[in-house]
């Protein structure tokens, strides 16, 4: 591939996501995208043969880059604490910071029209940062085995129901009373 098209791809897939995030799956046609990058939907469509197609690269590009972000959980460079702090911290920035859900998070409320192929990349970034948050969690003394896996799950829920919470209320000091157990 060209340098060209391969720049016309990431073009593609970023303002997919910017629409994701902004609106949801529903918020974009390929005719769109075409529109503002300048070039006819049948060269999205060489691209991505469907939306589907074209949403799942945009997750698993979102997986590779959140997860290269990660430190290793088990690495003694960082206390267990403080990289929960930095995963919860990651969330504020989003939601508060840069004032938008995530792409997950968009997505995840369009789950029922999500084409089958989108709803595995999505699950997969969910297992991304649960195995991750799990690994990280059983080095907390008061935590391992069946109780990280259980903790791993409410503090992602955790921080979920925080950024719809803030985003619908416009309270964001609501992010930290919700989170502050995990600090």
């Amino acid at each position: 591939m060209t340098a060209d098209k391969v720049d016309t791809k990431s073009k593609i897939m970023d303002l997919a996501e910017q629409h994701i995030i902004v609106g949801g799956y529903g918020a974009f046609s390929f005719r769109d995208i075409a529109e503002q990058i300048g070039i006819k939907s049948a060269s999205v469509h060489y691209h991505f043969r469907t939306k589907g197609d074209l949403v799942s690269a945009v997750m698993e590009r979102y997986t590779n880059e959140f997860a290269s972000q990660l430190p290793d959980p088990m690495t003694d460079e960082y206390e267990p604490s403080a990289m929960v702090n930095g995963f919860i911290d990651g969330f504020k920035a989003k939601v508060i910071d840069q004032k938008h859900m995530s792409l997950c998070t968009m997505l995840t409320a369009d789950k029922q029209v999500l084409p089958e192929e989108v709803s595995g990349s999505l699950a997969a970034f969910y297992e991304v940062k649960l195995q991750w948050l799990q690994q990280v969690l059983s080095r907390l003394p008061s935590l391992s085995g069946d109780n990280s896996e259980t903790a791993a799950v409410r503090l992602l829920a955790c921080l979920h129901g925080a950024s719809v919470l803030v985003q619908a209320t416009g309270k964001e000091d609501c992010f930290e009373q919700v989170v502050s157990a995990w600090r």
